[in-house]
């Protein structure tokens, strides 16, 4: 029993140490560390597949799978044809195809540890746990060094990035983060009402929701900062409109709003001072998606290549607007970049992608009670991810991607969790 205590902690705790050393490590955009990455997560997944792990149920009995899979074979269809067909920078899209590949390893690794609901909830607290070290290790490194990484000159000096590649994408992880710690806050106080208020809250989350709030405020994020709060309105209202009315709620919410805004009053100064840019930070940016989709309209079916961006950027790059394209990695808009990438066709099957995910998790969170404080969170977490996306590009750093993904594998076997478990078995 003591062994079996422990035991289930194992694969959290391997997942996670290795999250953390990919968060730890600048540059996992780059190839060599991207590459290493995907390496580690898809030897992990193998080893999850191969060993025997409990069920509940049978991982091949679950007609979301079988929907899943069918969505997956259709993502990778379009994948393969952009690649071969548009190819317009070949060594770019098997670096694309690499980094695709983790994302899926990192999400079937999520669905592999989380096939019981106990597996499920120590894979999940683990995540925010290693989320939650990493943002007040962020928050040290900023103190010590605001202008630098590890010593290094880096991007948004002055904001707090973490070891990424720029503050909106450090904004994007802990927005996130605040969010899911803000569910689990939030459900245990709905579920303990017999204890008191005190008693109800997890220290641990409260730590955790706190800290990564920091981190964000800290980034002057102004995209992120947007987001979380549309995410964590979106949470409150999904995990609280079954126990207060709405005049209660909006008042809690507003009280909420209120102490933050106080708490952080510094560095949301900051935020306002960056809006006094908005109109020029608008005007690059719109430069940039209109040079971009005038090109993407050139390939409309399926794009350019996976992973051709910058080949595109340094072909369609002119005096005029040089200023905006020259210093830029990604669109600053993941949707429109996979539009120039994939085409219309790859856009389509990664909506259907996300699609054979996000139903049975929203039908899971809203009909497996015992679960569904952790399923919501998590897929307000991923909401956080989604409206940054139409600003900023978290999505195309693979520490991130890949953190998410793990999140949205454990979730997506969340929903499909039952309470009769099956003997441990391996999938090979």
């Amino acid at each position: 029993m003591v062994w079996y205590k422990y035991k289930i902690w194992l694969w959290p705790v391997l997942v996670s140490a290795i999250v953390l050393i990919a968060f730890a490590i600048p540059g996992s955009d780059l190839p060599a560390q991207a590459v290493t990455l995907v390496f580690f997560f898809a030897v992990l997944t193998a080893l999850a597949f191969i060993l025997p792990a409990p069920e509940c149920p049978a991982l091949v009995q679950r007609k979301s799978i079988r929907h899943l899979l069918i969505a997956l074979a259709i993502f990778f269809t379009t994948f393969v044809i952009s690649a071969f067909l548009a190819a317009y920078d070949p060594s770019a899209a098997w670096l694309a195809a690499i980094k695709m590949g983790g994302v899926i390893c990192a999400f079937a690794l999520g669905l592999r540890c989380s096939l019981t609901d106990e597996q499920a909830k120590k894979l999940f607290e683990a995540l925010l746990y290693v989320g939650g070290v990493w943002a007040g290790a962020s928050i040290l490194m900023f103190i010590l060094d605001p202008d630098g990484i590890y010593g290094f000159e880096k991007f948004g000096a002055g904001r707090l990035t973490g070891a990424f590649s720029s503050p909106n994408s450090a904004g994007t992880l802990f927005g996130a983060m605040s969010v899911m710690a803000l569910g689990r806050l939030i459900s245990r106080v709905r579920s303990r009402r017999e204890s008191q208020i005190l008693e109800r809250i997890d220290p641990a989350m409260a730590g955790i929701w706190i800290v990564s709030l920091a981190a964000l405020m800290l980034t002057v994020s102004r995209g992120a900062i947007f987001s979380t709060l549309i995410g964590s309105a979106v949470l409150c209202v999904m995990l609280l409109r079954n126990y207060l009315p709405l005049p209660k709620l909006a008042a809690g919410v507003a009280a909420i709003v209120i102490v933050l805004t106080l708490v952080f009053a510094a560095p949301l100064i900051s935020v306002i001072g960056r809006l006094g840019g908005i109109d020029n930070d608008a005007a690059v940016r719109a430069t940039i998606l209109k040079s971009h989709f005038t090109f993407a309209m050139q390939h409309p079916w399926f794009g350019a290549g996976p992973g051709s961006f910058n080949t595109i950027n340094n072909h369609i790059v002119t005096a005029a607007d040089y200023s905006a394209l020259a210093v830029i990695r990604a669109a600053h808009n993941v949707y429109l970049q996979w539009f120039e990438e994939t085409g219309g066709v790859g856009l389509l099957s990664l909506a259907i992608l996300n699609l054979a995910i996000l139903w049975p998790m929203i039908s899971g969170a809203r009909h497996r009670h015992q679960m569904s404080g952790r399923i919501w969170a998590i897929l307000a977490g991923y909401l956080v991810f989604l409206l940054h996306g139409f600003t900023d590009y978290a999505f195309q750093e693979p520490a991130l991607a890949m953190f998410m993904a793990l999140l949205m594998g454990c979730g997506f076997a969340m929903a499909g969790n039952r309470t009769t478990t099956h003997p441990p078995r391996s999938m090979v």
